[in-house]
């Protein structure tokens, strides 16, 4: 009879060996997700935040900067495009009046902060991307922090039935030897 219970010890244990090792990998995967949240942001992935991040998001690391940067370019050269275009409208519609009332000294000067205008649509469109990134970092860090507690709840019912296994293993042991009165 105990060797059922031996069996079952061993199994058990197998069971609580796999949970522990699935546990690890999940928060080995949480540490993973902070770093990379970390990195993304401000919207820029640095070439020193690529040297420190850990192998596992080099990938993902690689993926966000080779889409945010061009998309972050893109959103503000349109941005920048249509922002020039209504100072330029409204300039004229003013009939320089605008520009005279931005700088008495030099009404052309509107036109002049054109790099200054990318720089800044740019800066806000890398902010939204990293946002963006960390929002979704999120949602998998709650997904992970809920296997985990799957996994932990798991794990400790495993432990309780090993510890009622083994005493049953030690009684039927006990039982099957000999007894000399």
């Amino acid at each position: 009879m105990y060797a059922i219970f031996t069996m079952r010890k061993l199994q058990l244990t197998q069971r609580i060996n796999q949970i522990q090792y699935r546990l690890m990998q999940l928060s080995q995967r949480l540490q993973d997700l902070s770093v990379y949240a970390g990195n993304v942001a401000d919207g820029v992935i640095s070439p020193s935040e690529f040297m420190n991040s850990p192998a596992s998001i080099y990938g993902v690391n690689m993926n966000f900067f080779n889409n945010s940067v061009p998309k972050s370019l893109f959103e503000a050269a349109r941005a920048s495009q249509i922002y020039n275009t209504n100072i330029a409208n409204m300039n004229m519609a003013s009939g320089g009046q605008y520009g005279m009332a931005v700088d008495p000294s030099n009404p052309q000067s509107i036109y002049a902060n054109q790099f200054f205008v990318f720089n800044a649509f740019f800066k806000q469109a890398l902010d939204a991307a990293g946002k963006a990134e960390a929002a979704k970092i999120k949602r998998l860090e709650t997904d992970i922090e809920n296997q985990k507690l799957m996994l932990e709840t798991q794990l400790k019912a495993a432990q309780a039935e090993l510890e009622n296994t083994v005493k049953a293993e030690e009684d039927g042991i006990k039982r099957a030897a000999p007894q000399y009165a």
